[in-house]
């Protein structure tokens, strides 16, 4: 096995906006390895969340060759592309979409059970993600009673039931403080070291970014900077850009 979760060649993405072509990105080709955590920044408009959203198999790209654990997305029909979804990619939002009428329990469990797992199996896998996160002792209870940070960990929990190869998060701390945007970064930095699962998170939080691996800053579509976080002189140009923007 490939030890590289995602592989893009070439990989551009272009919307109709009112008869016109609109480049999200152009031409863009990167690799990126298990057991890593990776942060995409760029300007409002850079493409970042297009680019996300094109890994995860819910956008397809225009041109280009994306390939998940050595599968190439472009050869799947739909339902093929919705099994690699529900079994391979977890999914974490700003938002944290979780089904408010259904308990804790019952929002990790749903990617399970959707996917014909009885709810016999279900919930021990569930309760043992709840476990890594921290949440074990809030099983019965509903969103509205748990804070941002907790709604946040129990949308984790549901993205890694699955044990998928890839987590794709899209401002995963957007709607936190900043106590528990450290919380949540500090989780996504342990699922990639200790579960050898890759995160890839879309962020303006320099502070998130700084905890990854690998830094990826797009600016109008194209990747301006590609390493490690840190303060050298290309980077701190790229993050100026960002801030900037």
């Amino acid at each position: 096995m490939s030890d590289d979760v995602i592989q893009a060649c070439n990989l551009s993405k272009v919307f109709q906006l009112e008869g016109t072509d609109v480049n999200a990105f152009t031409d863009i080709s990167l690799s990126i390895a298990r057991s890593q955590m990776v942060a995409i920044m760029g300007p409002s408009g850079s493409g970042k969340s297009t680019l996300l959203h094109v890994m995860g198999g819910i956008e397809p790209p225009t041109s280009g060759e994306i390939r998940i654990d050595g599968t190439n997305v472009a050869d799947l029909d739909d339902q093929a592309l919705t099994l690699l979804r529900r079994r391979r990619i977890g999914f974490v939002f700003q938002s944290f979409n979780l089904v408010p009428t259904l308990s804790v329990i019952e929002n990790v469990t749903l990617p399970l059970i959707l996917d014909g797992v009885s709810a016999r199996e279900a919930e021990p896998r569930a309760i043992l993600q709840l476990e890594r996160v921290g949440l074990s002792h809030r099983l019965r209870h509903l969103p509205s009673q748990l804070s941002g940070g907790e709604q946040q960990r129990v949308a984790i929990a549901r993205a890694l039931v699955i044990n998928p190869s890839l987590i794709l998060a899209d401002e995963p701390t957007g709607n936190l403080d900043s106590v528990r945007g450290r919380e949540i970064t500090r989780l996504l930095c342990d699922v990639a070291h200790t579960g050898q699962q890759t995160v890839v998170v879309v962020t303006h939080d320099i502070r998130v970014a700084s905890q990854a691996d690998r830094l990826i800053v797009l600016l109008d579509g194209r990747i301006r900077y590609d390493g490690r976080p840190g303060t050298d002189a290309e980077w701190m140009a790229a993050l100026k850009l960002e801030i900037d923007g």
